[in-house]
């Protein structure tokens, strides 16, 4: 294995997706994706942006990768670590510190990224890079439930006017429309007079806004769509709760959030 080893920003796309497969193939979650779909997820779903993202190189062969996105919100910039990944034979190199290093000179704001739970190595050296873990994030699958609620469409208007300013909490980037300007649909529910807003990309609940006292009624109406994914993170405990209540499945993997505020 070669230590002369070069890095590129803004690499070409086919590289980007080389460097991922081949840095996540002993990885906890298998990732089995053409090109097409690794640009579908992770660039466009997710809103990393080549011009932000870094390969690392031994030679003509990509060996490491680290993708990127900025946004800019009400409380200011924010760059995300959407990846980071090493070739095994790459590894111990320094490649992953190098390309944190590179990400972190170009980086704007906070910068946050998510690790699985378990990866003790990347959480290693996130720490040594000086990000805090701010809360936990989980994944569930909802059974299908009927409800009583009354729902309506909504026009999307409503989530950046309304619901979002007076949000009492911050979506995961992945599930926020503000950041990855994915399309979504706005439902307004009503039951008894209670009323609250679910955000769904077809069968994945982006975002559930309402009091957290309304959080089983609103998931039970939010489930009678079916199949039905959804995330939910541990700053947001009553709707925790009402999920498994309702029986929804949780699954095995879970993330942490870390964040890195730069002043």
């Amino acid at each position: 294995m070669a230590t002369q080893l070069t890095y590129r920003q803004n690499p070409p796309v086919r590289d980007l997706y080389r460097a991922f497969m081949t840095g996540f193939s002993d990885y906890i979650i298998p990732f089995q994706f053409d090109e097409q779909t690794f640009e579908d997820v992770f660039l466009v779903r997710d809103q990393n942006q080549p011009s932000r993202s870094i390969v690392a190189y031994d030679g003509e062969e990509p060996v490491g990768v680290v993708l990127s996105g900025i946004a800019y919100l009400d409380s200011g910039w924010q760059t995300r670590c959407g990846g980071l990944a090493v070739a095994p034979h790459a590894r111990k190199l320094g490649v992953a510190t190098e390309l944190m290093q590179r990400f972190e000179e170009d980086a704007k704001g906070t910068r946050l990224l998510e690790v699985i739970q378990g990866n003790d190595a990347a959480l290693s050296l996130y720490h040594q890079l000086g990000y805090k873990t701010t809360r936990e994030i989980y994944y569930f699958q909802a059974v299908p439930l009927e409800t009583t609620a009354h729902m309506t469409s909504e026009p999307i208007q409503t989530l950046f006017n309304q619901l979002y300013p007076t949000a009492q909490y911050v979506p995961i980037w992945q599930r926020d429309v503000r950041v990855t300007q994915q399309e979504a649909e706005l439902v307004k529910v009503v039951e008894n007079k209670q009323e609250g807003f679910l955000l769904y990309r077809d069968h994945v609940l982006l975002d559930v806004f309402g009091h957290a006292e309304d959080a089983e009624w609103l998931l039970r109406a939010a489930a009678s769509r079916s199949p039905l994914h959804l995330t939910l993170t541990s700053d947001r405990p009553e709707w925790i709760d009402a999920a498994r209540r309702l029986g929804f499945v949780q699954d095995d993997i879970s993330q942490f959030e870390m964040v890195k505020e730069v002043r």
